[in-house]
This record gives C-alpha cells, sequence and structure tokens, in this order.
C-alpha cells in the first residue's frame, strides 16, 4: 500500500473521529450546544430544564459523573464566569440554609426556578401557585397568629420581603414591629391581662408570654423586659396586686397555665394543677 493510500485511509479515519464528536456534542445536542459557538445565550437559564429532560446529554462532553470530561468544566464547580453552579452536583438541590435566603431572591428569576419547581400551568412566579406559594405571600393561611412562636433568628429570611432599615429583628422595625413587639395600647391590663391568661396557645396564655419574656416572666434574651417589676403592677410579680379580687381576678385565668403559676407558687409535688393541692387549692 502506498504512503500517499496510507495517509489518506488515516486521514479519513480522523475525520470520521472528529464527525463522531461533533455529533456526540452538537448535531444529538443542538439545543444545548454548538461545536463552534459554545452553549446559547440563554443557557443558564434554560440548562436546568434540559437536563430534566436529557441530562445523560451532557455527559457525552462533560463526562458521566459530570465532573469534566473533554469539556474540562465540571458542573460541580463552585461559580463560572461569575454565576453560580452546583457546588454539591447537579440535582444536589440548594446549599445549607436556602429556605431562609430564597426569600431575598428577585421574582423576576422565577422562569430560572420553575425548572425545577413548577408544578401548576401559568407564567412561572413565586406567588401564582406556579411555583411553591400562594397568591399573596410564600405564608399559609393563618400566620399571622401562628408566627408569633417563630424564632427572632429567623428574622434574617423575613428580610427578604419585609425589609425596612437596620439589622433584621423582629422588634427594630427592620421587618414588621416596632421596639416592644405588642400592639398600641397592649399595656392595658384589658388587652395583655387579657390574653395572659388565657387558654396556653399560639397567641395566649402564660407560656406564650414565656416564650419572649422568658421562664418565668423575669426577662428572657428576646423581649428583655421582666412581667416582675413594680412600676407594672404595683408589686414584683407578674400579675396585680388585686389578683385574688377586684376587677383583674385571678379565677378567670384558664387552668392550662397552672405550670407557669407553679412557677412561684407551688410547694406540693405533682403536676402543677389549680385544685389538686399542688398551688392553691384543694379538690373542692
Amino acid at each position: 500500500m502506498s504512503q500517499i493510500t496510507r495517509g489518506s485511509i488515516s486521514l479519513a479515519i480522523g475525520c470520521a473521529f472528529l464527525a463522531v464528536l461533533a455529533v456526540g456534542c452538537s448535531k444529538q445536542n443542538s439545543v444545548a450546544f454548538d461545536p463552534d459557538a459554545g452553549h446559547p445565550a440563554d443557557f443558564y437559564t434554560t440548562h436546568p430544564s434540559f437536563y430534566l429532560s436529557s441530562g445523560g446529554t451532557c455527559a457525552e462532553c462533560h463526562g458521566e459523573d459530570l465532573s469534566g470530561g473533554i469539556s474540562t468544566v465540571s458542573c460541580s464547580s463552585a461559580s463560572r464566569d461569575g454565576r453560580g453552579c452546583h457546588a454539591g452536583g447537579p440535582g444536589g438541590g440548594h446549599p445549607s440554609g436556602w429556605l431562609a435566603q430564597h426569600s431575598a431572591t428577585n421574582p423576576a428569576q422565577a422562569a430560572t426556578c420553575a425548572a425545577c419547581h413548577q408544578s401548576k400551568p401559568g407564567t412561572p412566579g413565586c406567588f401564582n401557585n406556579t411555583l411553591c406559594h400562594g397568591a399573596k405571600s410564600p405564608h399559609s393561611a393563618g400566620w399571622r397568629t401562628a408566627h408569633q412562636s417563630t424564632t427572632p433568628a429567623a428574622a434574617t429570611g423575613c428580610a427578604g420581603c419585609h425589609p425596612d432599615k437596620g439589622k433584621p429583628s423582629c422588634f427594630t422595625n427592620s421587618a414588621c414591629h416596632g421596639g416592644s413587639g405588642h400592639p398600641g395600647g397592649w399595656s392595658a391590663g384589658s388587652q395583655h391581662g387579657a390574653a395572659a391568661k388565657k387558654a396556653p396557645g399560639s397567641s395566649s396564655g402564660f407560656l406564650y408570654c414565656e416564650s419572649c419574656h422568658g421562664s418565668g416572666l423575669n426577662g428572657g434574651s428576646v423581649a428583655k423586659q421582666s412581667c416582675r417589676v413594680s412600676s407594672c403592677h404595683g408589686w414584683t410579680a407578674p400579675h396585680g396586686s388585686s389578683w385574688n379580687g377586684g376587677g383583674s381576678n385571678h379565677r378567670s385565668t384558664n387552668g392550662g397555665n397552672a405550670p407557669v403559676c407553679a412557677q412561684c407558687h407551688g410547694s406540693n409535688p405533682g403536676t402543677p394543677g389549680c385544685f389538686n393541692n399542688t398551688l392553691c387549692h384543694g379538690a373542692d
């Protein structure tokens, strides 16, 4: 076989190999990659949906484990060209703390989120039920009451939608509430006293008060305001000095508050209760 013939065969094999490679990264993947131009300009926002439907094709250039392959570009890079990638690998979800962080995401990016999260038809939006949240907010029905038991440490996440100024906090006007956290007129016994005496719940009862004012209502790390100050109740107790009678008497207090009362009044063994001799009263 002549040297020219052998050279022609080698050249043909080489061209065939390049053609196969081009097919692998171009024709079969034409919507995602062009060997001359790379990925299309909008591929950063469209590639999640492409990966979900045709993820195996990505492996042709990026390797079976998407760690680089012939492209030498790993899909597990922390960032690429100034844009965030998948430090935990594609399909690995969001980084730690994302649930709190995502509230600061611009809703204009909803189309990108929809590549993985969209479950209902319609134009992708954060608050129209096409992604995760309902029409008005990311909160469920009844949130206004339920959020009162949310740890103040979550204020940073809340501030993504509810910011004002300063360091995010529940009680500095940077999220929703002013310095006290209570509505106007709360200092009146008819408001805070009535709420404290109700059955323990998400917005009432002494246990609820303790969530901010601390065990024994001594101040706590959140409110930092003790309910045991004479300037409020006339003596150092979380209730008025006329508690045993008068208009603010304790007789209308829900018995579910007994465990908190027992922190000062309990002197007998047993589960704290109003009428079992563990607090003040006997069975009668």
